[in-house]
């Protein structure tokens, strides 16, 4: 991580602080633990026994999912983000993609588009929601109590506000691996070459 900030320091006129870079350095830790080794204590990466599915399944009965991905496409200066949510029966309810100019960072872009589908979840005024990501630095940002003052520690920190605020409606986070994500991933790449959409 040092030798990253180092670099968008010096090719990118961008760095972080150095509180930044230590909370980045320990959220890359913990996800290359958790993927090394299936003895990792998963409550120090922030990870539970419900996170990790490889396979999409349908809700409970009178719950909602709601998938999350973002794409970023450098070529074209520019990053989309997209959410679909589907009922337990699979049947979709909504689906949504953007498309926005700029260069931004994968884990911002994600952070964002968690925010933006928990939004959606209280504008709708769904109980019983679930939200899976296959961004788990995401899910570990919003699940641990370390904040920052970084772009990204206030969108993970809105994110958390939202989770907060949803509380009652019984509204869960998952990570859930690309294999289980796979209609939001591709709803996000291709939404690069269509107009915004719901």
């Amino acid at each position: 991580m040092l030798w990253k900030n180092r670099n968008d320091r010096v090719w990118k006129q961008h760095s972080l602080g150095s509180k930044e870079v230590v909370e980045s350095a320990k959220f890359v830790l913990n996800q290359w633990r958790y993927v090394q080794d299936k003895s990792f204590n998963h409550y120090l990466g922030y990870v539970t026994q419900d996170d990790g599915h490889e396979h999409w399944h349908l809700p409970q009965i009178d719950r909602v999912k709601v998938n999350t991905d973002t794409a970023i496409f450098e070529g074209s200066m520019c990053y989309s983000h997209a959410f679909v949510a589907r009922d337990h029966h699979g049947q979709l309810i909504e689906a949504r993609s953007r498309c926005l100019q700029g260069t931004i960072a994968p884990e911002i872009a994600e952070a964002i588009e968690m925010k933006e589908a928990l939004s959606w979840i209280k504008e709708m005024q769904y109980s019983n929601a679930e939200v899976e990501t296959d961004s788990l630095q995401v899910v570990q940002a919003i699940r641990s109590s370390i904040t920052s003052s970084s772009y990204w520690g206030r969108v993970v920190d809105e994110c958390r506000s939202l989770l907060v605020s949803l509380k009652a409606k019984n509204v869960l986070l998952r990570f859930v691996k690309r294999s289980a994500n796979r209609v939001s991933h591709y709803l996000a790449r291709y939404s690069c070459s269509i107009a915004d959409r719901t």
